[in-house]
C-alpha cells in the first residue's frame, strides 16, 4: 500500500482471518455485570456499543484523529444479528472491515467470536454517511479516505 499524507499505514501483522474472511481490524471487549440482563446473559443493546465502539476505533486509527470532533461521518444504518448468548467475564474478539464503499457513504461488516472457544456471537453490518457538520449534509468521502476503506476492503 502506498502511504497516504498524514495517514497512517497499516501494519499487515494486523490483519485478522477467521474461516470466514479477512479483517482489517481487531478489539477484545469483555463483559462485564453491567452489560447482563434478567436472564445472566449479555444485553442486546450493549452488543450496539461494543459495534459502536470498534467502528469508532477503526476511524480514529486508520484517519489518526485525534479529537470526536474530527469524525466526518453519521450512521445512517445498523443490522446485528445475534447468534450466541454472551455471559459475564467472557472475552468477545469483535472484528470489522470495509464491505463497501460509495460516492458518499460507506458499509462495515463485523463478526464477534467468544475467545475460550471461538463461537460465533454476534454479526453486525453498518452504514456510514461522510458528512459535513458544518453544513449539515452528506459530502463525498475524501479520496485518502477512500483510498484507506477499499485497502481495507473484504468481500461479503
Amino acid at each position: 500500500m502506498t502511504e497516504l499524507p498524514g495517514l497512517p499505514e497499516r501494519d499487515p501483522k494486523q490483519e485478522w482471518f477467521h474461516p470466514s474472511k479477512r479483517y482489517a481490524y481487531h478489539l477484545a471487549v469483555e463483559a462485564t455485570l453491567r452489560d447482563t440482563d434478567a436472564f445472566g446473559h449479555v444485553n442486546n443493546g450493549v452488543y450496539a456499543s461494543w459495534i459502536e465502539e470498534i467502528r469508532t476505533k477503526y476511524v480514529f486509527e486508520r484517519q489518526a484523529l485525534t479529537a470526536v470532533e474530527q469524525l466526518g461521518f453519521i450512521l445512517a444504518s445498523a443490522k446485528l444479528d445475534f447468534r450466541s448468548p454472551v455471559l459475564i467475564h467472557e472475552t468477545v474478539d469483535l472484528f470489522c472491515a470495509p464491505s463497501r464503499v460509495g460516492e458518499s457513504s460507506w458499509d462495515l461488516v463485523y463478526e464477534g467470536r467468544a475467545r475460550k472457544d471461538g463461537r460465533l456471537v454476534v454479526e453486525a453490518q453498518t452504514t456510514q454517511v461522510q458528512y459535513d457538520y458544518t453544513v449539515k449534509a452528506a459530502v463525498p468521502i475524501p479520496d485518502a479516505w477512500r483510498k484507506l476503506l477499499e485497502a481495507d476492503m473484504v468481500a461479503t
